[in-house]
């Protein structure tokens, strides 16, 4: 049998289990064929294995294990799309196969459609609830959709029927630590470290919630010491800004707040260190340093839209395209700023209304990605105020989609845009919800901007055409509120 089939459990159908329509027995030249089947199977020539279960399944299309046979082969050809149909189709004729619903729930989480994963690890637990491998799956897909609370209750169970396992421990730890439970989770991984302890990545996830735990504890030579255990400086940044992250997120704002004060002291020159201190002790700052966006952004630009927008579902250029839709004719005769605009996310909304389509941004690697792509006239890596300022620069639309949470004060920037904007020009954009009508910095190092602070710099220079409140994307799991604008000079 293949890694694959025993992967996923399946047991091959043999020649004496096959039976003709009619139940007499089959016909000599299937058993030959199944046998045949099962024979290049092991070998591994698996199209040749696929073939000769077609053949069979074409001649006795009533027979389960004849559809599970092919659906082995097909994923050892790591054709998962046509495995999860020729398991369907087994289960369509008898749905009492616990494998058979196993099996299909990880092909659907391979093809990467967890909903319908989740609903055949549904089918497996109704016929068999003690089944481990059906449990696993379920917490992977829930963990998947940032559902941590749920993953770790669907690790704790599959540990249960299992047995201990370091991995599996390793992978509750994680849930437990990404639904905030750090001390459980820090239980979980000394008990992962203590079945695998040469495991790196359980080593390093070890490392992070212990230092977590510490700073929640108040033990700040702990936290020292154990940011000492790392050989460079980018591991020490990388190890105080995820663990200030994570309690802030969590709602620990002391412990981030000492972390951050910790982080700054011990890397007095870091921008970085320095901003997010401030952040997380809610000291008012005006503005991100330009050098720290630039080199935030320098260091996520090859990943970026796969985790902001596969990752963390943002759909702001759709918000945008459809603020835009009922009010601005895609004529293809303006001349259109986007300022922001990173990999260029919002070139393909913006390229249909623009005569020429300038774009700025502070990271030269976010940059490089935008231009790839070959939407935009021109590119310019520049501060977007002093873009704004200057002279002669007159647009007919300004866009700015998940940027002004890096900028903070937008004073300068709606004193800008009035000034360059033609007359009837347009300003779009899209903010964080802040709590009351001020500009706020959060935990995380993003501002937030209260409707009444936006409303404010609006008076008497833009009519605020439409205003749409919804999800900007997601926060380790939680939902993201806030605004796009679509607003006119006037």
């Amino acid at each position: 049998m293949s890694a694959f089939a025993r992967a996923l459990g399946l047991p091959p159908a043999d020649a004496a289990s096959l039976k003709g329509d009619g139940g007499s027995g089959a016909p000599t030249s299937l058993v030959a064929l199944t046998r045949y089947g099962l024979e290049r199977q092991a070998r591994g020539d698996f199209q040749a294995a696929v073939e000769a279960f077609r053949a069979v399944a074409d001649a006795a299309p009533r027979q389960a294990l004849v559809w599970n046979n092919l659906a082995l082969a097909l994923g050892g050809l790591g054709d998962h799309e046509q495995a999860a149909i020729a398991l369907r189709k087994s289960l369509d004729i008898d749905a009492s196969q616990v494998s058979a619903w196993v099996s299909l729930a990880a092909s659907l989480l391979q093809l990467g459609r967890p909903e319908e994963a989740e609903s055949a690890c549904d089918g497996a637990i109704a016929h068999d609830p003690d089944n481990g491998d059906a449990w696993q799956i379920r917490a992977m897909v829930l963990a998947g959709r940032d559902d941590f609370v749920g993953a770790s209750a669907a690790f704790s169970r599959t540990i249960e029927i299992a047995g201990e396992n370091g991995a599996l421990r390793a992978n509750l730890g994680v849930a437990l630590f990404k639904s905030g439970a750090f001390h459980e989770a820090q239980r979980n991984f000394d008990a992962a470290m203590a079945l695998e302890a040469d495991a790196d990545e359980i080593v390093e996830m070890a490392r992070l919630c212990r230092f977590v735990v510490a700073g929640l504890d108040g033990d700040m030579t702990r936290v020292t010491t154990i940011s000492r255990e790392l050989t460079g400086a980018a591991e020490t940044d990388t190890l105080f800004k995820t663990a200030l992250l994570c309690l802030d997120w969590a709602g620990h704002k002391g412990p981030a707040a000492l972390i951050g004060q910790t982080w700054a002291a011990l890397r007095p020159g870091n921008l970085e260190a320095r901003h997010m201190a401030d952040a997380a002790m809610g000291r008012p700052v005006e503005r991100q340093p330009a050098a720290f966006v630039a080199q935030h952004f320098d260091g996520m630009a090859e990943q970026f839209d796969e985790r902001l927008v596969g990752r963390l579902g943002y759909r702001g250029p759709e918000e945008i395209r459809n603020l835009m839709a009922a009010s601005i004719a895609a004529d293809g005769s303006l001349d259109v700023l986007d300022i922001g605009c990173g990999t260029g996310l919002c070139g393909p909304v913006l390229r249909p209304y623009a005569l020429r389509l300038t774009g700025v941004d502070l990271s030269d690697g976010m940059l490089a990605k935008a231009r790839e792509g070959g939407l935009y006239d021109e590119l310019r890596c520049a501060d977007l105020v002093d873009t704004l300022r200057q002279p002669g620069a007159w647009w007919d639309m300004i866009v700015a989609g998940d940027t002004f949470p890096y900028v903070g004060t937008l004073g300068d920037v709606f004193d800008g845009a009035v000034k360059t904007l033609k007359p009837g020009g347009w300003l779009i954009f899209s903010t964080e919800a802040a709590e009351g009508d001020g500009v706020t910095l959060r935990g995380n190092g993003r501002y937030a901007h209260g409707r009444g602070y936006i409303a404010d710099l609006a008076a008497g220079r833009f009519e605020i055409v439409e205003r749409r409140s919804t999800m900007l994307r997601r926060e380790a799991g939680v939902a993201l509120e806030g605004d796009y604008f679509l607003m006119r000079k006037i």
